[in-house]
């Protein structure tokens, strides 16, 4: 199997290091060849074994596309750029490969409007780290190429990811979705005084993410009681968020120059040991996910 990663930034070189990982030949196109080497060397120091950036070919010519079993799409989230490149995919990878574009936000009904080949136009969103979370958001064209969707099924199925369909394609789909809503509460928590960046930032991690690690919110919600939930709701709901722009609190920091850990500066300071060590956080807590799910299969 060979897949090709159009798109050398974070998720493409990660997504090329699984492939061959799992024992699939994998080529990352890019516009600066040792841009994306340097991408798949972070890719493999991340994982843990630098020996795996090697595997991977690099290249800069989109003809490497033209025997792919499966091409994918990590271009920056610009609708017009990304309509751009799958039109020109489309016109080199035979007919019957599936294109599948790593956005968080477009349908495939927008992004195959300059194709030849619509139905076999697919989102695949990984969550990040996509070596760590084995779940890929899946959305179809309506309608599709069943043999196209095969081959991104199969090629999912061999690096370990689960493919969660999303049967209407909602801005945001699932993931985004429900991390967009939490973050925007927790910034006007923040924003109205209510509490400050570290206290909520707490209540997250030791209270709510435990509790969505064994029970997801609606689960939760049954288990307290729905009766319960519908009366704090009827209380609730009202008073929450309901901008519909930036939180300005994020807004003033991006227009600072403030990005967060790539400047060293965002809610919190940044240095390359914080980084690191928030890192290696997240990732044990991905490892106690993954045991604490293998625990419940045997």
């Amino acid at each position: 199997m060979h897949i090709v990663c159009v798109g050398a930034g974070l998720m493409g070189s990660r997504l090329a290091l699984l492939s061959v990982a799992a024992g699939a030949r994998a080529t990352l196109i890019g516009r600066d060849e040792q841009r994306a080497r340097a991408a798949l060397a972070d890719a493999a120091l991340e994982a843990g074994d630098p020996s795996l950036a090697a595997l991977a070919t690099v290249s800069v010519d989109y003809a490497a596309v033209a025997d792919a079993d499966v091409v994918l799409e990590s271009i920056p989230e610009s609708l017009p750029e990304k309509q751009y490149l799958l039109a020109l995919l489309d016109a080199i990878v035979p007919a019957q490969i599936p294109l599948a574009s790593q956005t968080s936000s477009f349908a495939p009904e927008l992004l195959n409007q300059r194709c030849a080949h619509p139905m076999r136009v697919f989102v695949a969103h990984f969550i990040h780290p996509a070596a760590r979370v084995p779940l890929a958001e899946v959305c179809r064209p309506t309608p599709h190429d069943p043999a196209a969707m095969a081959r991104l099924e199969a090629w999912l199925q061999a690096i370990g990811m689960r493919a969660i369909h999303v049967n209407k394609p909602l801005p945001g789909f699932i993931v985004n979705r429900l991390q967009f809503a939490l973050l925007r509460e927790a910034l006007h928590i923040v924003a109205c005084g209510g509490a400050t960046v570290e206290d909520v930032e707490t209540i997250v991690r030791e209270g709510l993410a435990p509790r969505w690690l064994a029970t997801g919110p609606i689960e939760s919600a049954d288990l307290g009681g729905l009766d319960t939930f519908a009366d704090v709701a009827a209380a609730l709901l009202p008073a929450l968020d309901r901008a519909m722009e930036v939180p300005a609190p994020l807004a003033e920091l991006v227009r600072r120059g403030q990005r967060g850990a790539k400047s060293g500066r965002g809610f919190f300071t940044w240095t390359p040991e914080r980084v690191a060590a928030a890192r290696a956080r997240r990732d044990r807590a991905y490892v106690a996910a993954k045991r604490l799910r293998e625990a419940e299969q045997t």
